[in-house]
């Protein structure tokens, strides 16, 4: 008897005993049928037991499909990864103006402080994403907060492209 013969119960409950996410993902893509069967609970693990790092990885990547699902499936929209950056602050640092948009549509802190960028308006600014900038001055952003690494070469970029609007 093949793997692909067990009953869909089977399938779940074998790869809710496998004990790492990679695991799990390894699994899921072997076919279409466990793909289709083990995705939707591969977001669900991440979520409950990663800390929401995929919601993390898609900012920064610019996933904006992948982190819909992820929110969907209840990811914590002010996780943190490296550098203690959370979602908002990884896409506007790499300039992904769709994962902004959708993060602070739903309810991602504008203002929100991290490690080596200070918060996502400095990391748009570093990045010279304008767009971004904007948006984020639009939705309250701190044009005068202070902290991370970038902070005072930020706050002069901040000032310069507040004043072009």
């Amino acid at each position: 008897m093949s793997l692909l013969d067990l009953a869909n119960e089977l399938l779940q409950c074998i790869s809710e005993n496998l004990e790492l996410e990679r695991e799990i993902n390894a699994f899921a893509q072997a076919n279409r049928r466990l793909y289709s069967l083990l995705n939707s609970y591969l977001y669900r693990y991440n979520v409950q037991c990663s800390a929401s790092s995929a919601l993390v990885w898609t900012a920064q990547y610019g996933q904006e499909a992948t982190a819909r699902r992820l929110l969907a499936e209840g990811a914590n929209i002010e996780a943190t990864g490296k550098y203690d950056r959370t979602p908002l602050v990884w896409a506007a640092k790499e300039g992904h103006e769709g994962i902004v948009k959708l993060l602070l549509d739903k309810g991602a802190d504008v203002n929100a402080q991290g490690e080596h960028f200070g918060n996502a308006l400095q990391a748009a600014s570093e990045g010279g994403h304008e767009a971004i900038v904007k948006l984020l001055v639009d939705k309250g952003a701190n044009i005068n907060a202070q902290g991370g690494e970038y902070a005072t070469h930020s706050r002069r970029l901040q000032r310069e492209a507040t004043n072009r609007w």
